[in-house]
């Protein structure tokens, strides 16, 4: 065999256009396989997640017997983002977030997990001097389909039938009471938040009340509407959109109404 000759047509061979183009794509080829592979292989690798064991209520204390774990793909993970929390450290002896609650095998989200200095763990705690509660009689259906939710920041409004002269015929009024007032608990009538129990054995909400954090003395117009016994108020919860809720101003009170239920008030000061 000619080495020389052997040598002269690999040379050839390499330096052939076609030639290298032909290699340049089966490496592009491999390349290209072997990324694949990898991502789908991570992909569909199997993934430790923690999940709760057991229902787990707005406030309460997420304990290490309320941890479980499961492997799942990798692209449920990816999926989910950063929201899903993937270590136990970061769930242990945290808390449920007000107005949320962890359902029994189901995965931990970094939204429903706060720590002891803001799960809000008592409601009522913090309600500074001169301020009380104010709960609204509501129902399914003034509560719009229960879409009222704690967080949320309303309207209040009132109806009701005015006559203005012992000649004049009645007309109802509608106007507003108060603006911009945040709902802080949505109860049912065994006085639960209705967003982390179930009222009945089909898991509906059934909301009873909506609670609020007023001065006292706002507290002492809406409990005199509700006895002004000439006039009928009812007063209804008015919700806005998400905006209001991240905006809501300041709150207000219609001075003019008040003045007709001080004057017309059956509660006596």
């Amino acid at each position: 065999m000619d080495v020389g000759k052997l040598k002269t047509s690999i040379k050839r061979f390499f330096s052939n256009p076609n030639t290298l183009t032909f290699i340049l794509v089966i490496g592009l080829i491999v390349v290209i396989y072997l990324v694949y592979s990898y991502m789908i292989g991570r992909a569909v690798a199997p993934v430790s997640i923690p999940y709760c064991t057991a229902q787990l209520k707005s406030s309460a204390e997420i304990t290490a017997d309320a941890i479980g774990s499961v492997e799942v793909s990798g692209n449920f993970v990816t999926a989910n983002g950063s929201n899903l929390l993937q270590a136990q450290r970061n769930i242990k002896n945290q808390y449920v977030a007000r107005g949320y609650s962890i359902p029994k095998n189901s995965f931990f989200y970094r939204d429903a997990v706060a720590d002891s200095s803001t799960a809000d763990i008592s409601l009522l705690a913090d309600i500074p001097d001169g301020y009380t509660t104010y709960e609204l009689k509501v129902d399914f259906h003034s509560t719009y389909g229960c879409s009222i939710m704690p967080g949320n920041y309303i309207d209040l409004y009132a109806a009701f039938n005015l006559k203005e002269g012992d000649d004049s015929e009645e007309k109802t009024v509608y106007t507003w009471f108060y603006k911009a007032l945040q709902v802080i608990k949505v109860n049912n009538d065994k006085g639960l938040d209705v967003f982390t129990e179930a009222d009945d054995e089909e898991g509906k909400c059934n909301p009873t009340s909506l609670v609020f954090v007023l001065p006292i003395i706002d507290h002492e117009y809406l409990v005199k509407a509700e006895n002004v016994s000439d006039y009928a108020i009812q007063i209804i919860p008015v919700p806005r959109n998400a905006g209001y809720s991240e905006n809501p101003g300041n709150p207000e009170r219609n001075d003019k109404l008040i003045a007709l239920i001080e004057a017309n008030s059956s509660i006596m000061n």
